[in-house]
């Protein structure tokens, strides 16, 4: 299993994403910002599938609409600790720091800015 797997299997388990989400949150971290046509192109899905996904991560506090339809995902640890953060309230976990998720955190950092 590569890194990206490895990245991609812990988004969907430790911070409850979907396939598509999370499909779309590293195309936005690797891109910085792009609107849902780029995306579109890399991922072979629908602008409206992708638009919908990314106000579905805005929700979920890792990425912010910067223009209409035009997305930038936060700092990948912002993201990822906003995410949990998240998770935490809905389940009425007590927010407090998560190795597991500090590291996530970093790895995710690391693909951002990987070649």
């Amino acid at each position: 299993m590569n890194q990206s797997d490895i990245i991609k299997t812990h988004l969907m388990k430790e911070l409850e994403m979907n396939e598509l989400e999370v499909a779309v949150f590293l195309a936005l971290i690797k891109a910085e910002n792009s609107n849902p046509k780029e995306i579109q192109n890399s991922l072979n899905k629908s602008n409206s599938e992708i638009i919908e996904i990314s106000k579905a991560l805005e929700l979920k506090g890792m990425v912010i609409e910067i223009n209409k339809n035009e997305f930038r995902a936060l700092h990948p640890r912002f993201a990822v600790v906003n995410r949990y953060r998240k998770i935490c309230e809905a389940n009425n976990r007590e927010f407090k720091k998560n190795l597991k998720i500090d590291q996530l955190a970093i790895m995710v950092e690391k693909y951002q800015n990987s070649p």
